[in-house]
């Protein structure tokens, strides 16, 4: 334990996140931060977030970048190491990624351990990272909280390498935490009724405020997220064109981002798909903004899209709402824990017409959304005291079996 400035003991935690900014990366992992940042009044984290090997004779740019993370960095206040670790280079390989990262994750994390000790280690996502902090926390004989940012169904049921991993590494595990309740009964589905499982939504960034005096643009549309296929930009594209008609003055704004080839590849299709719908002229790519811009970007917009085919939270959506911005979202998993017709609407997956009817009617009635209403609707349970509370209690829950 550390002692804060008040005297009270706070926890020492590891926190093993591969997921997590870094200069290479600085949007992955974001909501691991805002976590991270939440729980340095109640505790003494300190991050271990691995970084992929790059082979060398590899010129891929991503592989490149990575080569340029510092091996230690201070993120909003939190001491972050970024060790090499070996990783698969291809899917069919991923099942070895546990094996592959554990030992300089292991050195490192009993380096730190000898210099001072840790009371627990939390884990986000359950592979590799889960099960890697599930076998250093035996070694070290201290109790592990996982974190789950994705369902574990149908991802497990096609994997039965990794399955068999995880359900090993859950005796391990003291207390396994959900973003939302759809990624809980999927970690249900696997673990079963033995698992303490419990709810740890995403926390809501601070940067996104109501609007004061900055005015909407009628008609503007938004969509903030990762350019790739399953986050459906290609529906709004669809609703867009269907809306040219019943809303003259729809428009869309992409604040995107692309990490992979893969991922640029979906944004060339969805480029030739606006010109083939003949919207290309209706549709700004803005590209990478940081959180200050993003929210800027919502307060002027009139609606706030997610057309995605699944999610297993939606920070965006808590994001739109904390900027008094309504919400279109499809029923992909974790918007229908957020939304309802006051705050917004929810239509179901891979319907542009749906999508184009739900924006055209919050467009046409968007002055009957009052921004502190919407607001009022996600900060209480979002917000950073919300959460700085939550994890203050699971902490100290999964501290108390040890004693």
């Amino acid at each position: 334990m550390t002692i804060s400035s008040n005297g009270a003991s706070r926890p020492r935690v590891l926190v093993l996140a591969r997921a997590f900014p870094n200069t290479a990366l600085p949007r992955q992992g974001l909501w691991v931060a805002r976590l991270v940042r939440a729980a340095l009044t109640i505790a003494s984290p300190i991050v271990i977030s691995p970084v992929a090997l790059a082979p060398p004779g590899i010129s891929i740019p991503e592989w490149q970048r990575l080569r340029r993370v510092p091996r230690r960095a201070i993120h909003d206040s939190v001491d972050v190491l970024y060790p090499r670790v070996p990783a698969g280079l291809v899917q069919f390989t991923h099942s070895f990624d546990a094996r592959l990262a554990l030992p300089a994750i292991r050195r490192l994390a009993l380096r730190l351990h000898a210099e001072q000790r840790f009371d627990l280690i939390h884990a986000h996502f359950i592979y590799p990272d889960g099960v890697i902090a599930a076998k250093i926390g035996r070694v070290l004989g201290v109790p592990v909280v996982t974190t789950e940012h994705a369902n574990w169904t149908p991802w497990l049921d096609d994997e039965p390498g990794i399955r068999a991993q995880v359900l090993e590494a859950l005796a391990g595990i003291r207390i396994v935490t959900a973003v939302s309740e759809t990624t809980r009964q999927s970690i249900l589905e696997v673990a079963g009724l033995a698992q303490r499982i419990e709810l740890l939504p995403n926390v809501l960034d601070d940067a996104f405020v109501p609007p004061t005096r900055e005015p909407r643009v009628s008609g503007r549309i938004l969509f903030v997220g990762l350019v790739r296929h399953v986050k459906g930009l290609d529906v709004l594209v669809r609703a867009l064109a269907m809306l040219r008609t019943a809303e003259p003055k729809a428009h869309l704004r992409v604040i995107g981002w692309t990490l992979t080839r893969g991922n640029r590849r979906d944004e060339e299709d969805v480029r030739r798909l606006a010109e083939a719908l003949g919207v290309h002229d209706r549709i700004a790519f803005v590209g990478h903004l940081d959180p200050r811009e993003v929210s800027a970007e919502m307060r002027q917009a009139a609606v706030l899209a997610v057309p995605s085919r699944r999610e297993s939270f939606s920070s965006v959506t808590i994001e739109a709402l904390a900027s008094g911005t309504p919400v279109v979202a499809t029923c992909c998993g974790g918007p229908e824990e957020l939304l309802d017709d006051s705050v917004g609407r929810l239509v179901p997956v891979d319907d542009p017409a749906a999508m184009a009817a739900a924006l055209a009617d919050v467009l046409r009635f968007s002055a009957l959304f009052d921004p502190l209403a919407l607001r009022a609707r996600v900060l209480p349970r979002y917000g950073f005291a919300a959460t700085t509370k939550r994890l203050d209690q699971l902490y100290q829950s999964a501290l108390a079996a040890n004693h």
